[in-house]
Order: C-alpha cells, then sequence, then structure tokens
C-alpha cells in the first residue's frame, strides 16, 4: 500500500514516527511524500497543550478527506479519542503507543525481505540523524503532564535493545543519534540489575563510528543520584556535550505544586556540577509560566533563576490544563497575566541567549554540517550542539573547521574555513 505518515510533537514522537515507517517499508509498503493518492495515512498525534490537541484533530480530519483509510497513534490515544467523531471516525483505526509494531500488519504484510531501492547491498540509507526510543513513561508524577497519563509508568529497553537500535541507526548512515524517551535519566530504573543513563553513554559511545550522541529530556530528579557519572560522560568522545534538563519553574512552591520531586537549589546543584566538568556545555531548559497559584514573587524567581544560570536555550511554554491531570482542577489564572508573564520570559530568554552566545564570536571550532537551508546556506552543529548558520553549502555530513563570526538568539553565525572536497554524503 502507498502510505502517508506524519508525526508531531517530541522527538520521541518523532523517532516513533521514524520506525513505524521503516516496518511499513520492512513489510513491503510504500511510504509516499504526500497524503494525496495514498491508500492510507497514519498521523502520530501529540497532546501535550489544548492548542497542539486542537491542531491534531484538524489534521485527522484533513488526512481522512484526502486518505481513505487513517490510522491514528501517539498521546492522544486511547485518553481523548473522543474528540475524533464525525463520518470520518469509521474509517479510523486507533492504535495505542505500547501496540504500534502492529501498524504495519494492519494494512496487509508483504514479505519482509525486500532488495534495496538503489540496488546495493545492505541497510536501506536513513536520515543524517535518527532518533533512537529507549523507554516508555516515566517514574514521576507531574501534575500537569499528559504525556504521563498517555504513556504510563516507566518500561525501558534493555540495553543490549539499546545498542542494536543505535548500531541499526548507524549502519541506515546516522551521522547523529538521539537517545529519546519522556525522561532519558530515569532508563534503567525498572531493568532488573541496575543501570543509569551514565553507564548506557559510555557503552554506545564506544561504537558510534563516525556518528554523534545526542541525549533528549531528563528530569532533575531522574538525574540526582549520578550527575558526576553523568557529567563525565557527556565528555566523552562522540558525545555531544548537550544536556536538556527542564527545570520548570524557578519558585520551590510552584515546584511543590507541580509534584515535580526536587528543590530550585537542586537544580542550581546539578547545572554547577555539569558546567564545572563540562565547561563549554550547552544547557537547555524548559519554563512553565501562568501554572495554576503561580504569584508575581514566584514569577519574579522564575526569571531571577534564569538570569543567573544563564542557558543557552530556553523553551517557554504558557500553562495549559490538560483532561485527567490533577492541575486541570486547579484554579485557573486570569489569561492576561499568563500572557503577560509569557512576554516577558520570552524576551528574558532571547536576551540571556544572545549573552551567551555572543561569547561564542571569535572562536574556531569544527563542526558538522547536517542540513541545508533557504537561500543557499546550511546549518552545522558545533560538538555541543550549538547550530552554525553558514552562508555556504558545504556537503552535508561534512566535519568542517568553523570560525564564528556572529551570534542571534537561537543560533551563532559562522564560515566554513576547512572544507573536505565534494562527493560526499
Amino acid at each position: 500500500m502507498r502510505v502517508y505518515l506524519e508525526a508531531f510533537g517530541c522527538a520521541q514522537n518523532r523517532g516513533e514516527g521514524s520506525a513505524i515507517a521503516r516496518e511499513l517499508v520492512a513489510c513491503g509498503h510504500r511510504v509516499v511524500p504526500g497524503p494525496e493518492g495514498a491508500d492510507a495515512a497514519v498521523l502520530v498525534t501529540c497532546g501535550v497543550i489544548g492548542p497542539t490537541e486542537s491542531r491534531m484533530v484538524v489534521r485527522w480530519r484533513r488526512l481522512a478527506e484526502l486518505s481513505p483509510r487513517v490510522i491514528v497513534t501517539g498521546c492522544l490515544v486511547p485518553l481523548r479519542t473522543g474528540l475524533f467523531g464525525g463520518p470520518a471516525s469509521e474509517r479510523t483505526t486507533f492504535v495505542p503507543i505500547r501496540e504500534q509494531a502492529r501498524i504495519p500488519q494492519l494494512l496487509g504484510a508483504a514479505p519482509p525481505t525486500l532488495p534495496r531501492r538503489d540496488g546495493q547491498d545492505g541497510p536501506v540509507p536513513g536520515p543524517l540523524a535518527e532518533e533512537v526510543v529507549i523507554a516508555q513513561g516515566c517514574t514521576s508524577g507531574c501534575a500537569y503532564c499528559f504525556s504521563r497519563l498517555a504513556r504510563g509508568r516507566l518500561e525501558s529497553v534493555p540495553a543490549d535493545e539499546v545498542q542494536r537500535r543505535v548500531r541499526a541507526a548507524v549502519a541506515r548512515g546516522a551521522l547523529e543519534v538521539r537517545l529519546t524517551g519522556l525522561d532519558t535519566a530515569a532508563w534503567g530504573e525498572d531493568l532488573p540489575g541496575g543501570g543509569d543513563l551514565a553507564e548506557l553513554v559510555g557503552r554506545l559511545a564506544r561504537e558510534l563510528g563516525p556518528a554523534r550522541l545526542r541525549v533528549g529530556m531528563m528530569s532533575p530528579q531522574s538525574l540526582a543520584p549520578f550527575v558526576e557519572r553523568y557529567a563525565a560522560a557527556l565528555s566523552l568522545p562522540h558525545v555531544f556535550r548537550f544536556v536538556h534538563l527542564p527545570v520548570q519553574s524557578g519558585s520551590d512552591a510552584v515546584l511543590a505544586g507541580m509534584r515535580r520531586g526536587y528543590p530550585v537549589e537542586e537544580f542550581r546543584r546539578q547545572v554547577r556540577r555539569l558546567r564545572d566538568q563540562v565547561p563549554d556545555l550547552h544547557l537547555a531548559t524548559d519554563v512553565i509560566t501562568g501554572y495554576p497559584g503561580e504569584t508575581e514573587d514566584d514569577a519574579r524567581a522564575t526569571e531571577e533563576l534564569l538570569a543567573e544560570v544563564g542557558p543557552e536555550t530556553v523553551n517557554v511554554t504558557r500553562f495549559s490544563a490538560r483532561p485527567g491531570t490533577p492541575a486541570a482542577r486547579l484554579p485557573p489564572l486570569g489569561p492576561r497575566i499568563a500572557r503577560r508573564r509569557s512576554r516577558a520570559l520570552a524576551t528574558l530568554r532571547r536576551r540571556i541567549a544572545r549573552e551567551r552566545l555572543e561569547r561564542w564570536i571569535g572562536e574556531r571550532r569544527p563542526g558538522r554540517v547536517m542540513e541545508y537551508g533557504p537561500g543557499g546556506s546550511a546549518v552545522a552543529r558545533l560538538d555541543n550542539y550549538l547550530p552554525v548558520v553558514l552562508s555556504s553549502r558545504p556537503p552535508l555530513g561534512a566535519e568542517v573547521e568553523l570560525r564564528i563570526d556572529g551570534a542571534r538568539s537561537t543560533y551563532l553565525l559562522g564560515a566554513a574555513t576547512a572544507v573536505p572536497p565534494r562527493g560526499g554524503l
């Protein structure tokens, strides 16, 4: 069958979408670039906030207009399938996250051994960056989190299977392997014999070949027991010196209401430990503004924490009550208050990031070209995952020497001063 697939939301959703696409091809189906003329469409949904949920329903209706059959999976299944009503629901199949492996069989299977489209031996080539899911669910109980309800309790992928998935991604040509999960630092807590993320990263780093490993979002609560060993793992060759460590608020009172499981000082401690051992660390964090009960002092504490810690990347989200979560039962703040605080944080975020990135101007560092942008530009990644926008287009996948000439609030500007000959990837 001709199958069109879309995946929305976090890196874990995108990784699961990519895995579904590979299994579709292995079962004899053809993944097509657009929904027009497709025999079926697969929609991997996200429900992290209300506006995203509404967008998923609109997108489902559009896909149902263009395709005779739609399969819906992701975080809106099964908690919010009641949103998908109307005549198109009769042509829609809902598949829970942990049953995604059966999607190709729902469409009918063909013999799993297929020749490569390019006529060569070996695995079918894949993208330069590929997500590898290392766990479902998490161990936290955040009061606002819809994803935890959708994905359930922690179920870690065993280390041998993670290793197999990483090897397969590298064999397909991935030069950036992204470990994903709701809380990557919780990996291994449920596995017999223990093991933690620092050990897993050390094990994977030894066999990445030309690829680099980027580890996704993690909770300070889960990272706390092994933060020093994890900092050492970030210093290994082939590991991006990047940490995505959401703090969510600079107020202990708000963190307690969110049920985050750590005080602000624990976040500070971990950032100090990480930066002491990894001086050029790229720190990304998340902040929720307008949480029920957040006072002006609480909002100010969040601004002060960001100014003090100085993350290179800050993702700001305005609180959105999600059905079924404890936070949905709390009295909401007025929308004008939430919007004002969100705008203030966005302005602060841009200023902090610009100041942090301007420190790189004049540096010369190695990087790798990972994508092409508009107008003949390209994007390379430094060893700490900071993006550098180039006005030229060296070969994709090429390792280049970069001169940093400028900075914006979300990326650096630079030039490739040593470029290998073309003819690579």
